[in-house]
């Protein structure tokens, strides 16, 4: 299992920045949803950042 930081990229309403060691990728909410499940978004929209945790399957989607 793996850790994701999740922001929101700034002047966008839908993009996301996940941060996976030190790589960092960008990607729609929608996809980001679609991969880890409607709840990975809760935190982001409530706080603005989120901590999901990934298995190796979901991980190896996000290339």
């Amino acid at each position: 299992m793996q850790e994701l930081a999740c922001t929101w990229v700034p002047g966008t309403i839908d993009i996301v920045r996940l941060k996976i060691g030190k790589r960092n990728i960008e990607m729609t909410s929608t996809r980001l949803s679609r991969i880890f499940g409607p709840h990975a978004l809760n935190d982001l929209y409530l706080k603005g950042r989120a901590v999901i945790t990934a298995n190796p399957e979901q991980v190896s989607l996000l290339a």
